[in-house]
């Protein structure tokens, strides 16, 4: 709830109840006293019903035409305002002209600092150009550029303010925007006709959707007294990933003992073996059919292709985001731990194998299945994917398991990454005989602990997201 507001409300509703009692004690000047008074009472109590229905309105909309324009008086405006109040009062009621002459030479400064302010942020426009995509827990820098549009001022002390929210059950029914981080950048300078570029700096440790906006421009400038501004509908996106961490040797050393017990029965690239390795000089016994004769040709010697055996074992993961509906702290902690160890055993698989399947169930809220085989159409999609899902009831999960058992086989890894910390549940939704050579890991911090790490000690689930904010040689106060 806004304070100045609040007490805009209680200063209308005060101005109608003395205002009465005022008009009787002026005499003749009583006609005068009750319109002033009965005019500041109801402007006072129109600027806080403006200033608090402003509070409620949801970050991230359209700003209205009555929230667009911005007057706030910081405290030393209001504690001048005061003074002005009573010396003016105390001059009604004690018929003093000495203070209606302090209350005159007092209210010109204030008058001209309201019209200075509105004077410089007349034709000033703001924008603002944010990264598409970033990864949690790193810095990432948007950029904010003011332009001056005007001829003959310059703009002053122009603070520019940034709403950064993140969304909430995005695309479903029912969903919000969490506001979180208010950025803030200064420009002491704009000359008329240029324009300045400033940034903040933003280390965001949650996963999601965040929305920017809208952009706010103030001034106090040049006596303090009097804050304008106004809202602008520039609105910006950004997709955060999640951490993606390192894995321990634990996990390569158990995936390469798997893929060594493995009996492969595969069918060959007629004679050759299954990947090719590198050329060399032909040896006496190599057979004609694996001479290359392009390169033997250039190279004016005969050379050979080699070929060796791929050991590339395709992975399936099925990841079970359960959560109650009224989840805790440590419910969403598991949540973010299991989507940040998937997100790295999935990159780490697709960078380190080649021509395999790597198949990515995901059961939560909402239930999705990825299918890939190559780095370059994977990546983008698997991290769009996970940087937006969300724990949920997991009723897919049953259907998740039945799908992945008809495509197992022994070159397959098959794990399952689930939040679930009751052995009698996850049973029920496995069914009786499960699924052969099932790896099964808990997402909490105890046992994914053996398996990999995340950069830096920033647990996936903190929210105390951080920001820092500069304006080339200004200084700029967050």
């Amino acid at each position: 709830m806004p304070l100045l507001g609040i007490l805009s409300l209680f200063a209308g509703a005060g101005m109608f109840y003395t205002t009465a009692q005022l008009a009787e004690r002026a005499a003749e000047w009583s006609l005068y006293v009750w319109v002033i008074g009965r005019l500041i009472g109801i402007i006072l109590i129109l600027w806080g019903i403006r200033l608090v229905a402003g509070r409620f309105a949801r970050a991230g909309s359209k700003v209205s035409r009555l929230n667009r324009n911005r007057v706030m008086l910081p405290r030393e405006g209001m504690m001048y305002l005061l003074i002005m109040i009573v010396a003016f009062v105390a001059s009604l009621i004690g018929r003093s002209n000495m203070l209606m002459l302090v209350f005159s030479i007092m209210a010109g400064p204030f008058i001209v600092n309201g019209w200075v302010t509105f004077s410089l942020l007349r034709r000033n426009y703001v924008g603002r150009i944010v990264p598409p995509r970033a990864m949690a827990g790193e810095t990432i820098s948007v950029e904010v550029t003011l332009q001056n549009r005007k001829l003959w001022f310059s703009s002053w002390l122009m603070v520019v303010r940034d709403r950064v929210g993140r969304s909430i059950n995005d695309g479903l029914p029912g969903s919000s925007i969490e506001v979180g981080l208010e950025p803030t950048v200064l420009f002491a300078s704009v000359k008329p006709g240029t324009d300045r570029t400033a940034s903040y700096q933003l280390r965001l440790n949650r996963r999601g959707r965040f929305l920017f906006g809208p952009l706010e421009i103030s001034t106090r400038f040049p006596l303090g007294l009097v804050e304008r501004g106004f809202v602008t509908d520039k609105h910006g996106e950004m997709l955060v990933y999640p951490q993606i961490g390192t894995l321990s040797s634990r996990w390569y050393r158990e995936s390469q003992l798997a893929a060594e017990m493995i009996e492969r029965q595969q069918t060959r690239k007629g004679m050759f073996e299954d990947e090719f390795h590198h050329l060399r000089n032909f040896r006496p016994g190599d057979s004609p059919r694996e001479v290359h004769w392009r390169t033997s040709a250039r190279m004016n010697e005969l050379m050979v292709q080699e070929f060796h055996q791929s050991r590339d074992q395709g992975l399936v993961v099925l990841l079970d985001l359960w959560q109650p509906p009224r989840p805790s702290e440590a419910d969403i902690e598991r949540v973010e731990l299991a989507v940040s160890f998937t997100a790295t055993i999935c990159m780490d698989h697709l960078r380190q194998t080649r021509g395999v399947e790597q198949v990515l169930s995901i059961c939560g809220r909402k239930s999705t299945t990825l299918r890939y085989t190559t780095v370059g159409q994977a990546v983008e999609s698997l991290l769009d994917t996970l940087a937006l899902v969300e724990g949920g009831p997991a009723d897919g999960l049953a259907q998740a398991v039945a799908e992945a058992s008809q495509s197992m086989n022994s070159l397959v890894r098959c794990v399952l990454v689930t939040t679930r910390q009751d052995d009698s549940d996850l049973t029920k939704q496995l069914g009786n005989d499960g699924l052969p050579n099932l790896e099964i890991i808990r997402a909490n911090q105890e046992e994914l602990a053996q398996w990999f790490t995340l950069a830096g000690s920033v647990p996936p689930s903190q929210v105390g997201d951080k920001t820092t904010s500069s304006a080339n040689t200004e200084v700029a106060a967050v």
